[in-house]
């Protein structure tokens, strides 16, 4: 598998755009991230704005020091008001024909279908562009929205670990999951 021409280009869906992830977004994700609840399955705390102007401009090189994963990353701005919403990632193996993904929702926008909508983009992408023929995803057993979510856009959960991550002091179980995709999933 051999990477696109532009491996993290700009996407758009109906009433999302999601832009590559620079360092420069690293202000409107401070403020979008900032809200305590978005980190109530992750190990993660609402980050600092220098943290993440940090953070994205080592992920703007888009692979890994070895060269074997490819680090994709976007903000999901909402097309009307243009307001940053979150985040969707892939870190794609190409070798392997799989990428584990990822997405985080400011509150604000939980609820509407943006999270649907951004995955099912960048899952298009990646089987489109990239020849993904895998998605992986993990989850905190107890992120019920988030469950849901992947088992609508058609992923299966293949295994549980327990105590998979410390989440403020307390261990979490994570669900893995995984979706075949098809190079003819549309691009949202």
């Amino acid at each position: 598998m051999q990477a696109p021409q532009d491996p993290n280009p700009r996407l758009f869906t109906p009433r999302l755009t999601l832009e590559p992830q620079q360092a420069g977004h690293a202000a409107v994700m401070a403020a979008a991230l900032a809200d305590p609840r978005v980190h109530t399955f992750l190990p993660s705390s609402p980050p600092q704005e220098g943290d993440l102007r940090e953070r994205f401009a080592r992920l703007e090189t888009r692979t890994s020091p070895d060269g074997a994963e490819a680090w994709l990353n976007w903000v999901v701005f909402a097309r009307a008001g243009g307001a940053a919403l979150g985040t969707v990632q892939a870190t794609v193996r190409p070798a392997l024909a799989e990428a584990d993904v990822a997405y985080v929702l400011a509150p604000f926008a939980w609820g509407q279908g943006y999270a649907a909508e951004a995955m099912t983009a960048l899952l298009g992408f990646l089987a489109g562009e990239w020849g993904v023929r895998e998605a992986l995803a993990q989850v905190d057993t107890r992120n019920l929205a988030s469950i849901r979510l992947l088992e609508r856009l058609g992923f299966r959960r293949t295994g549980l670990t327990p105590r998979a991550d410390m989440i403020r002091g307390r261990p979490s179980d994570e669900y893995s999951y995984r979706l075949a995709l098809d190079s003819r999933l549309p691009l949202g």
